[in-house]
């Protein structure tokens, strides 16, 4: 047996008390009570005037000091405990994510997990060990391997929820590792288990328990929000959103634009069952700004209620064709809206001023140092040509990215195209069976578009796809376009100057001190807050804006199992009373022992 409260032991000293009270002698004045059977022969006994007397054998000083000492045993709350192993090592890893700040259960989900979690911490033995992951966006280990139940409370009573995705993967991997050739080892995941990229991880001998934390409900979230200047009103932004509800109800809620702290818009929208609405705003902006949208929506999850996106004055994006002659590329810059394009057979020393550069079937002497759209070419310092393929077919394609959007590969055939595999950084956009066709990256500040194949070899340039996806290629090339990230992903923008201290201002208003590259390039990272932040470099400030835009954070149900890799399957843990506490017996036993005296008394009586 083991007591939760074993402080309480102290009350016992007052046993000694109710003692004394049957030691003194003392003047009484007779009253009437309820009951007088137990009482009589001890009033007959204190007739003397000493202060003390001789302590003899009194049923009512028995069940009055039965009575105090269980009381005093139910209050160090005695409990039996299952038998547990010593000497194990536990990995526990807390979900910080965005959901878990989901109040479907008091208080929070996450304080749900932390209670579940500060439960294991009292359990482990002397000669356990724990480490406390955290795991958002990116894993945290919080606290390091350690006995000391003290600094686990502390860590896990720091831990705070992030307005980032859920990202499981690599927590779990990093359990595996931590756990590797040990003995005895636990992994303890405390999630609601909304997390998309599981399925690449297979569970292996992994000793993972899965507790579930949450229940469910409704919820309206904003999962997609951009902003674009109006195709057909001069002047006018055009403002994009997307509304995901993933419950079973049809949900509803008003949703309010401003720019600055202006309303500029407002609609009232029904979305069905796990369904979406597409909403588009039209309003005007004379000078650069942020617009905000607010979902006028008291649900379980509030941080997917709001997005920001940064809409500049724009100036027109100066663009540079490196071109032998291709009217059909040509002509689909020019009708980029607000893009000056400038021409040219050959890149020359220096770089004429540019946005980004359009290499086309060309291979400079020097490489660009901007952003660059490299069609059938490539430098050396990425991968090294590997002969062509003839006739390859397109298998698949990313229609998520944003160079993909609106844009469609059906029917279109290409003749001849360059076996390539591209470096890590550069990822695969349109596929064929042998090698990538198109691709996009980044590489220190530098982005990247590349395209494997001629266009004038395909048929692609007939297809309305491919304006289209030069329109987004200005767009994704030119920086002044790159305002919103998602929330843990790092910001960086190529300055002017490099080596320059630069003061980020978090959305909550604290600030974080840093340094541009010598390059010139700002790289931040702590962006696990939604919202806008400003960075101030010099007399210069700088503003984008993060957001979480995420359906599976805003799809609030709780999963009761993890699907890990293509055949592993975690269940959630039942949830059951392995310690027993006691004191509720204690309790009813001494109502036991008054009901004895209540009966005692009208057996005698009758």
């Amino acid at each position: 047996m083991n007591f939760l409260t074993p402080e309480a032991l102290a009350f016992a000293a007052t046993l000694p008390v109710v003692v004394v009270f049957y030691l003194l002698k003392r003047r009484r004045v007779a009253r009437l009570v309820s009951s007088t059977v137990l009482w009589q022969r001890f009033l007959n006994e204190t007739q003397a005037s000493s202060p003390f007397q001789k302590l003899r054998h009194n049923w009512l000083l028995v069940i009055q000091l039965i009575l105090l000492a269980l009381a005093v045993f139910a209050l160090t709350r005695p409990y039996f405990a299952g038998k547990l192993e010593s000497g194990r090592f536990i990995v526990a890893i807390l979900d910080v994510s965005a959901s878990m700040q989901a109040t479907d259960v008091s208080p929070s989900r996450l304080g749900q997990a932390k209670a579940e979690l500060a439960k294991l911490i009292d359990s482990m033995y002397d000669n356990d060990r724990m480490v406390l992951l955290l795991a958002g966006a990116v894993t945290e280990v919080r606290q390091s391997p350690t006995s000391a139940k003290a600094a686990l409370r502390s860590a896990l009573g720091q831990a705070q929820a992030t307005d980032s995705p859920t990202r499981l993967l690599n927590a779990i991997k990093l359990a595996q590792n931590l756990t590797r050739n040990r003995a005895r080892t636990e992994v303890h995941l405390f999630s609601d288990g909304a997390s998309p990229d599981l399925d690449e991880f297979e569970l292996q001998d992994l000793n993972l328990a899965y507790h579930r934390v949450g229940e469910g409900g409704d919820n309206l979230g904003i999962v997609s929000l951009e902003v674009r200047p109006h195709p057909e009103q001069v002047g006018q932004q055009a403002i994009f959103a997307t509304i995901a509800n993933a419950f079973t109800n049809s949900l509803s809620s008003d949703v309010s634009l401003f720019f600055g702290g202006r309303l500029v818009g407002n609609r009232r929208v029904t979305i069905g069952a796990t369904n979406t609405a597409s909403l588009v705003f039209v309003a005007s902006q004379g000078t650069s700004g942020v617009f905000r949208l607010e979902l006028k929506n008291n649900d379980a999850l509030a941080v997917d209620n709001t997005a920001s996106v940064l809409s500049l004055a724009r100036r027109n994006t100066r663009a540079l064709l490196v071109t032998k002659g291709n009217q059909f590329l040509e002509r689909a810059l020019r009708s980029v809206p607000k893009l000056d394009l400038a021409v040219a057979a050959n890149l020359t020393e220096p770089e004429p001023p540019a946005d980004f550069v359009v290499l086309d079937d060309v291979t400079p002497g020097a490489w660009p140092s901007g952003n660059v759209l490299a069609i059938h070419t490539q430098s050396t310092n990425w991968f090294r040509p590997s002969g062509s393929i003839d006739g390859p077919p397109i298998v698949d394609w990313k229609s998520t990215h944003p160079l993909l959007r609106f844009v469609n590969f059906d029917n279109v055939q290409v003749a001849k195209a360059l076996a390539a595999k591209p470096p890590p950084w550069l990822a695969p956009l349109v596929e064929s069976p042998s090698a990538p066709l198109v691709a996009a990256g980044e590489n220190n500040g530098q982005r990247v578009v590349w395209i494997g194949f001629n266009p004038l070899d395909s048929t692609w340039p007939l297809r309305v796809s491919f304006p289209i996806f030069i329109a987004n290629a200005a767009d994704w090339l030119n920086p002044d376009a790159r305002t919103g990230i998602r929330v843990g992903e790092p910001f960086h923008v190529r300055l002017a100057g490099g080596d320059q201290p630069v003061s980020v201002e978090l959305p909550d208003g604290s600030t974080r001190e840093t340094k541009t590259t010598t390059s010139g390039e700002l790289i931040f990272g702590d962006t696990f807050q939604q919202g806008v932040y400003t960075a101030t470099v010099g007399t210069n400030e700088l503003q984008f804006c993060v957001n979480l835009l995420d359906r599976n954070e805003s799809d609030i149900r709780s999963r009761e199992s993890l699907q890990m890799g293509e055949y592993g399957t975690v269940e959630a843990t039942v949830q059951v009373s392995a310690d027993k506490e006691a004191w509720r017996w204690i309790a009813m036993l001494c109502l036991g022992f008054l009901l004895f005296e209540w009966w005692f008394y009208h057996r005698r009586t009758a």
